[in-house]
């Protein structure tokens, strides 16, 4: 590069530099920070493809010295440097509608890297055409899902272009990555001389799932560890998860049933305690402990093994159990079946880290059905649950949208002032159907929530008895 290039680009980062030095966060509005920060966003994915432009340029002028500096450079690994070069040739000889949305700035750079992985699964026979029509078909598509959604649609736009070949597209290659997977399985244990022994290995899918299954039935909770001063990661839990699997098969040798009965918890609290959040709640059996906060108490009554004991006046009893308060197996498949996983925007927490929340609260007599139920992490199960002390405006809100029967999150108005509804980018991908426009994200469909779970028009509500019932049949629960 000359000085004078050199010089030109190290100004122009100094002006956005001192543009960013001049913004004070107490007068600073919101809108001016967040121009500012697509303007750099834009600016890095220009020159990301701009890098690839020069990787690609130094391939065809045979400049070896340019392309084994990137595979020897300091500031990647030597994957990162093969999957550059390989993206740059992809990007100029066969997606150049790609190329020129991320030299464009309006794609980022792993948006492109997933569009192109997607992309590459399609049938070697389309045409340039077809495949120019694909290119143009998920550009339509990159404001509203991330890369992960991009790679996913990218591989299946082969049922847009070619509906009638696609299955048997799918089969086939289903099939090569079956045997392969099949061939490629292997389990190796070796000692690092540590004290520890080494485990790789690599499975089929399906049987893999059958394993994680299992491992997440028995995966300690992370609040487990904190009496140890441990602060054990997911990676950790899961390693204690399989000592635990091996312990139960070489003891009893039966396996943990996954999502069967849990262990109940007898917890007692007044109906004013329930109902107003202030106090707490004492544990039957555990004089010694000091109880839980009622909030937590509300939140592990969605779907933990709590019996709640509801005392009222001079400790009379109002209401012990409630049975069909908890969430059973069958209904838990049927919400791992829409949600997919934790349904707040954003978050990738799997069907087993997740809880079943009511949307409307089980203290405030929300029924314990399909249409009431959202699965959520912990964290997202905190935030979202609905506190008496605080405005409605200052908090996220959930509604199931009546058509589609699908989840919307409504922020509260620090986080956007127009208090816009979202949905997690899973369910936007299950939505695209053939040639559908994207849907934006500050003009959602159907984000009125309804008046409550049970006031969906009956012709568009879901048929949720037969799904609970088919979804009882394949995890073994009782519908």
């Amino acid at each position: 590069m000359s000085d004078s290039m050199r010089e030109q680009m190290q100004r122009s980062i100094a002006a956005l530099w001192d543009a960013a030095l001049s913004l004070t966060t107490d007068d600073t509005p919101a809108d001016r920070l967040s121009g500012l920060a697509a303007a750099v966003t834009e600016a890095e994915a220009q020159l990301a493809g701009l890098r690839l432009h020069l990787l690609h340029e130094a391939k065809l002028a045979a400049a070896e010295a340019v392309i084994d500096g990137v595979r020897q450079s300091v500031r990647t690994t030597p994957a990162q440097a093969t999957a550059s070069l390989r993206l740059s040739q992809d990007l100029h000889d066969r997606f150049p509608l790609i190329n020129a949305a991320l030299n464009d700035g309006t794609i980022s750079l792993p948006q492109a890297d997933a569009i192109v992985t997607g992309l590459r699964k399609l049938p070697a026979r389309l045409t340039r055409a077809e495949l120019t029509r694909c290119e143009e078909e998920i550009l339509a598509h990159v404001d509203t899902l991330g890369p992960s959604e991009l790679r996913v649609l990218a591989a299946r736009l082969v049922e847009i272009i070619d509906p009638d070949q696609a299955d048997a597209d799918d089969a086939k290659r289903l099939a090569r990555e079956e045997t392969a997977a099949h061939r490629g399985r292997f389990l190796r244990l070796a000692p690092d001389y540590h004290g520890s022994i080494r485990i790789t290995g690599q499975l089929p899918v399906a049987d893999a799932a059958l394993l994680i299954a299992q491992l997440d039935a028995l995966m300690p909770d992370a609040s487990t560890y904190t009496s140890a001063g441990e602060a054990a990661s997911r990676d950790a839990r899961r390693a204690d998860a399989l000592v635990l699997l091996t312990q139960k098969a070489a003891n009893i040798g039966t396996l943990p049933r996954h999502g069967g009965d849990r262990p109940q918890v007898h917890v007692t609290l007044d109906l004013d305690t329930l109902t107003t959040g202030l106090g707490k709640a004492g544990l039957i059996g555990l004089d010694d402990v000091d109880g839980l906060p009622a909030g937590e108490v509300r939140r592990l009554a969605c779907d933990a093994g709590i019996i709640p004991v509801v005392l009222g006046g001079p400790s009379r009893l109002l209401d012990v159990g409630r049975t069909y308060r908890m969430f059973t197996p069958g209904l838990r498949a049927a919400l791992v079946q829409r949600d997919g996983g934790c349904a707040f925007p954003g978050c990738a927490a799997t069907p087993a880290c997740c809880e079943a929340h009511h949307i409307v609260p089980w203290w405030q007599g929300g029924d314990t059905q399909l249409g009431n139920g959202v699965l959520l992490c912990p964290h997202h199960h905190r935030l979202v649950e609905p506190d008496l002390l605080q405005s409605e405006a200052s908090q996220w809100r959930v509604h199931l949208d009546p058509v589609t029967g699908l989840p919307w999150f409504t922020p509260p108005r620090h986080i956007d002032p127009a208090r816009r509804p979202r949905q997690h980018r899973r369910f936007r991908l299950r939505q695209i159907k053939a040639g559908a426009p994207p849907c934006p994200d500050d003009d959602p469909p159907n984000t009125d929530p309804p008046d409550s779970p049970d006031t969906a028009p009956a012709d568009h509500r879901p048929d949720l008895d037969d799904l609970i019932r088919r979804s009882a049949a394949i995890w073994g629960g009782e519908g």
